[in-house]
This record gives structure tokens, sequence and C-alpha cells, in this order.
């Protein structure tokens, strides 16, 4: 009996130990495994869990900037604050509570440049967020085991710099490139190519510092590698040459990372299909005006206020409105002052 239990505890150690990548069923895995019901390749369950995974993904992302735009009026957040917040948002809409698609990154200024955020703190640690930050938010759902993975970067308050307005139209263009030839047959490592000659083109191309993008389904990193090198120790995936299959969902993720200063990703996802894509996030916006949060961004009635004890009653200074009895009392105070006067004259 002591034998088993200690097999047992052993066993479990060991499993606790193992990568998540190994410990994930990957979708080739389930290719070879003859997982799919379809025999085509495309699991209709898969594509439809993937698309509410994303739309859940939509609503973590617009959670995240109305709560930039809550540090822009005022309120004190921190990254952690922040991600806790978008998490509990997508668990409440129907996001696996258990089994995360990954832990929710909120990246914000130098930490942003650090392409999956605070390391330390699994990518969303104590740092109070501010005004002139630009934030890297990275995030996914999972619906009935099947994940989503999408990005957006937001300024806090807009900006002006010429370097990252320029890098956000670098990253944005760079995707743009890409979208055309998203389809089954297209090598992967070809979309690379493209976006990163356009970056390079800007200047960027040294700060371009991973892989275009990679595939996702049950894990949020699985082949194919979108990559023309040999590996990305980021993604934890390997080089591999075969072309984009209809039962692939793809990320399209360049960015641009400025040591010490600030990070740029923008992520989308889409499925692989015979005639060309589905472009699953084409709702969730992800341009400049997007990108920059302003004061007008939302209804200033949904600014945050402060506790009631901190908030200084802008009536306090005013006159008080007096009744009858009020004015009655200063009368009579006013005629006993005037009859000490003139028995002190007296």
């Amino acid at each position: 009996m002591r034998t088993g239990i200690m097999i047992g505890v052993l066993l479990s150690l060991l499993v606790a130990a193992l990568p998540p990548a190994m410990a994930c069923e990957t979708e080739v895995e389930r290719v070879l495994n003859g997982g799919f019901p379809s025999p085509t390749g495309i699991s209709p369950n898969k594509d439809e869990s993937i698309r509410e995974s994303v739309r859940l993904a939509g609503i973590g992302q617009n959670v995240a900037r109305e709560m930039l735009w809550q540090v822009l009026m005022g309120a004190e957040l921190s990254e952690r604050a922040i991600a806790d917040e978008i998490d509990r948002a997508m668990i409440e809409n129907g996001s696996n509570p258990d089994w995360p698609s990954f832990s929710t990154i909120v990246a914000s200024g130098a930490n942003g440049a650090i392409p999956h955020g605070d390391p330390t703190n699994d990518g969303a640690g104590p740092k109070q967020v501010q005004i002139g930050d630009v934030v890297v938010v990275d995030l996914g759902a999972r619906v009935n085991d099947w994940v989503s993975d999408v990005t957006r970067s937001y300024v806090v308050g807009g900006t002006t710099n010429e370097t990252i307005i320029k890098a956000y139209m670098a990253v944005y263009d760079a995707q743009n490139l890409t979208f055309p030839l998203i389809e089954a047959g297209t090598p992967a490592w070809a979309l690379d190519d493209i976006a990163r000659a356009h970056i390079e083109e800007q200047g960027f191309g040294e700060n371009f510092i991973h892989s275009l993008g990679h595939g996702f389904g049950v894990c949020v990193h699985e082949p194919p590698l979108l990559s023309g090198g040999t590996d990305d120790p980021l993604f934890g995936l390997s080089y591999n040459q075969q072309p984009l299959a209809p039962y692939d969902a793809i990320t399209i993720e360049p960015g641009i990372y400025l040591d010490g200063w600030f990070g740029i990703r923008i992520e989308d996802d889409f499925l692989v299909n015979q005639e060309d894509h589905e472009f699953m996030t084409a709702d969730l916006p992800r341009d400049l005006d997007w990108f920059m949060i302003e004061p007008d961004a939302y209804d200033i009635s949904m600014a945050f206020n402060p506790p009631v004890e901190e908030r200084i009653d802008s009536n306090q200074f005013l006159p008080v409105p007096l009744g009858l009895v009020e004015i009655l009392c200063l009368v009579g105070l006013a005629g006993l002052r005037q009859d000490r006067t003139e028995e002190d004259n007296e």
C-alpha cells in the first residue's frame, strides 16, 4: 500500500513538472490519433468553440481598454488588478475558470518591451499603470477545450510621439500585408518574410524579436510556426516547412520592442480554409484611434469615483440656507451685541 502511494505521489510530481507544451495535447497529435470527427480534418465543434473563445477574448480587450481609460480619469490600477478584472469578465461570460488559455498579460511602459510582460509576476505585476504608458494586453479564453489568443496595444492618454506612432503603424501595416495570403497551401514562413521585410523598411527590424505567429487549438502555442527562422523559444515551437492547412487556426502578431521604453504588438486570430481564411477578430478594432485612449473615449459618467470618505463636498464652502428659527436667533444675538455695546459706551 505504501509503495503504491509513493508511486502515485512521484507520478503527480512528474506531471506537475512537465512544461505546458508537453502536458497539452497538440493539434498535430489529434490528427495523428484520428481525433477529428470530420474526414476533411475540420472539426465543427472546434471551429465553433474557437469562435466563441475569440468572442470572449474581445470582451476581455474591451474591459482592458475601459480600465486603462479609468487610469486616465484618475484611478490607481496595477497591471495585476487590470489582469484580474479581465479574467473575471471572461470567466463570467463563459471562459473555463479552471483551465485558462494562458495567464493574461498586462505589460505597461518598460514592461511592454518584454514580449510576455513582467517575468517575475506571470506577465502582470504590481507596477502601477501611468498616464502616457504604452500598454500591451495579451489574453485568451477557453471554450470546450479550445482557446483564443488576442493582443491589443494601447497608449493611456494618447500620444504625439513620432517613434511610438511610427512603430504602431509599422506593426499594423505589416499585419495587413499578410492577410490576403492566409489560405491553405501558403508556406508559413512566407508570411513572416513579408511582415518582417516591411518592419525592417520602417527601421525597426532589430526590434521585431519573435516570429510572426503560430498555430493554436487545445494549446495556445501549436504548429505551424510562422517563421523564416529555425525555431522560436518564445513560442516553444520549431521551424517546419509545412504549408498552412485547412484545419489550422493561426495568429498573426508582429511586434516591436524598444528596451526600457515600450512595446507594441497586435495579434489577430484566423481559421484557415481552402478558399482563404476566416478573420475571427475582425470586429475588434486595432486602428490608431483604438490604440489611443483619449478622455472622450467613454461616457464621463463611467469615470472612476474615489471612496465617499475621500471626496470633497464642493458645497461645504457655500453659505448654508437659513430657516426662520435661525434668522430669529441671529436677530436676537445681534440685538444682544448692540445692548452690550451701548452699556460699554456708558
